[in-house]
C-alpha cells in the first residue's frame, strides 16, 4: 500500500527538510502571468530565471532524478544556466508533443512542452515499464521483439482539455495522467518516493498511489490543498517552522541522502 502526504508549504521552505527521495518532479509556473492562487507569476526574467534555478538546485539535493516541464521559450535561458547549479548530473531534453493542441492563425502554434530530466550519472532506468508496441508489431513483422520497444524521447500525449474525465475544474491547468504515469514508471518502482514540488492538481499523486508509489505533494495553495486532500482522502500537512519534516507512516527502506 503507497502512502500520499500533502504538504502546504512553498517548496523551496519544504524541499530541504524531506526525507531523500528517487524522483522529484517540477512544473513550476511559468511566469506568464496566470492568477494562480497564493503565487507570483510574473517576476522580473532574471529573478524567475534565478529562482527556477534555486529550485532545480533544492530538487537535486534531494533526489538522484529531476523532471523540469518548462514553457518552451525557457529552454534557451535556462539550459546554459543550470549546468552551474547541477554540477556532474546528466541532462536529458524530452518534448511532450501535443496530440490535441491549440491552434493559432497569426503563426504557428506551439505544439510541444519541453520537459528536462536531471539525473545522477548512475542512475537505471526501468525500460522494460514504458514498452509500447512497435510498428514491426503492428506490421506483424516477425522480427519484431515481443515485448515491443522503448520510445524514443517525443512523447506524444493530448494534452487535458476542458471535457476530459481526468480534468480537475478547480485547476487551471493540468498534466496527462497518461504523460506522468511514463515519467514515474520509467524512474520509480513501488516502494520508491517521489516529491512532487509544484502540485496544483495533484496529477502525480494519483498517478503514484495508482502505481503503488509514494508521493509527497507540496503545494502553495490552500485552497489547492484542500480539494486535493478531498479527493484523496488525506490531510493538509502544515509543517513546522523549522526542522525536519517527519512523513508519518512511511518507513523509507533502502533510501539514502543524495547530496
Amino acid at each position: 500500500m503507497s502512502h500520499t502526504w500533502i504538504i502546504h508549504g512553498d517548496c523551496l521552505d519544504v524541499l530541504p527538510r524531506l526525507p531523500a527521495a528517487r524522483m522529484v518532479f517540477l512544473d513550476p509556473p511559468d511566469n506568464l502571468g496566470v492568477k494562480y492562487d497564493g503565487c507570483e507569476d510574473r517576476m522580473d526574467d532574471a529573478v524567475y530565471y534565478t529562482w527556477l534555478c534555486h529550485v532545480v538546485l533544492a530538487a537535486v539535493h534531494r533526489a538522484p532524478i529531476v523532471w523540469l516541464s518548462h514553457y518552451y521559450r525557457h529552454t534557451c535561458r535556462l539550459l546554459p544556466q543550470l549546468p552551474l547549479y547541477v554540477r556532474g548530473q546528466q541532462m536529458r531534453l524530452f518534448l511532450w508533443r501535443y496530440t490535441f493542441g491549440q491552434h493559432r492563425s497569426r503563426d504557428c502554434g506551439n505544439g510541444y512542452r519541453p520537459i528536462l530530466r536531471i539525473a545522477r550519472q548512475d542512475v537505471v532506468w526501468h525500460t522494460d515499464a514504458i514498452r509500447v508496441p512497435s510498428a514491426r508489431q503492428k506490421n506483424g513483422d516477425k522480427r519484431a521483439d515481443p515485448r515491443g520497444r522503448v520510445p524514443d524521447d517525443v512523447w506524444e500525449f493530448s494534452r487535458v482539455c476542458g471535457t476530459f474525465k481526468e480534468r480537475r475544474p478547480w485547476a487551471l491547468n493540468q498534466h496527462p495522467e497518461a504523460l506522468m504515469e511514463r515519467i514515474v514508471q520509467l524512474s520509480c518502482q513501488p516502494g520508491d518516493l517521489v516529491i512532487d514540488a509544484f502540485s496544483h492538481s495533484f496529477t502525480t499523486a494519483r498517478v503514484c498511489r495508482r502505481l503503488g508509489i509514494d508521493c509527497v505533494s507540496i503545494e502553495k495553495s490552500l485552497p489547492y490543498c484542500t480539494n486535493g486532500a478531498a479527493e484523496l482522502e488525506t490531510s493538509v500537512i502544515t509543517p513546522p517552522a523549522a526542522g525536519p519534516i517527519e512523513l508519518v507512516g512511511w518507513a523509507g527502506q533502502g533510501h539514502k541522502e543524495h547530496e
